[in-house]
């Protein structure tokens, strides 16, 4: 692994400890919903055998383990410690039986046609060699087995990340980017040997109680290292700036209701 990839590696993991004990905690449950949107595209039935890539608490392998029930297998795997041990105490807090493991999707150990699907929310952009990373994880598959993974098209802080980096952090959401048009990641797919590659969009409305609540839930993003390293006044700017971007979206009683969108791609080892 090249020490650039390494530095970014471990700059991730600690991005996403921080953020553990925040993520989708707070505010209208962004990733739960497009969690549960992913897995009714998989098609899980009772009894197979899943893995969940990039896991974070759960907003995947919590309705996965729901859907395969207690004669399946939901297999966990995230970068960060922080998130694997929060996603553990969700899952046993809710009674579900589910393997979590601290593990780089991008190097995984994972045996040869283990899994009958390989889901990963919102997680395939963070991966700085997408096309080896697919490779393992195509191999994890089953022959016939499935992949299905969800990309943002819109995040739910697309507001806050077109105010960064009009304040001068072109940074702000780059990663996303990289995946959210639907030809680049049905292209990624093809590439790693996936047949019957299919990309949808899902729109969904979020409504927060206010613009405090909405920036709360945006420190719950890959957006915090920047959100937390700005100055008090630049924090001040920033927030006024975002004031005035989502006005129309204001409703009488202060609440913001403002729409985010997934890409949700469907493919098979052939």
């Amino acid at each position: 692994m090249a020490a650039e990839d390494e530095a970014r590696t471990a700059a991730l993991r600690a991005a996403f400890d921080r953020i553990a004990p925040d993520y989708d905690r707070a505010g209208p449950g962004c990733f739960a919903h497009f969690g549960r949107v992913l897995v009714d595209a998989a098609g899980l039935e009772p009894g197979q055998r899943v893995l969940d890539v990039a896991t974070g608490r759960g907003a995947v392998l919590l309705p996965a383990a729901e859907r395969v029930g207690p004669a399946g297998d939901v297999l966990g795997i995230d970068l960060s410690p922080a998130m694997v041990e929060a996603a553990g105490a969700e899952a046993a807090a809710r009674g579900l039986p589910v393997r979590l493991a601290v593990m780089d999707a991008a190097r995984p150990a994972l045996d040869e046609a283990a899994f009958d699907h390989v889901l990963c929310g919102f997680g395939l952009m963070f991966l700085p060699a997408l096309d080896d990373a697919l490779a393992g994880l195509v191999r994890a598959l089953r022959p016939g087995g499935r992949l299905t993974a969800s990309t943002w098209r819109t995040t739910q802080a697309d507001d806050l990340q077109h105010v960064l980096a009009a304040a001068g952090h072109p940074e702000a959401g780059a990663e996303i980017r990289a995946l959210a048009d639907p030809d680049a990641l049905a292209s990624a797919l093809a590439g790693a040997g996936l047949a019957d590659v299919a990309v949808v969009e899902s729109r969904a409305t979020f409504r927060y109680a206010d613009l405090e609540d909405y920036w709360q839930c945006a420190r719950g993003t890959g957006l915090r290292r920047i959100v937390d390293g700005l100055a008090p006044a630049a924090a001040d700017a920033v927030r006024a700036a975002l004031a005035t971007r989502v006005a129309g979206a204001v409703a009488a009683d202060g609440s913001l209701a403002l729409a985010a969108s997934a890409l949700i791609a469907t493919a098979r080892r052939p």
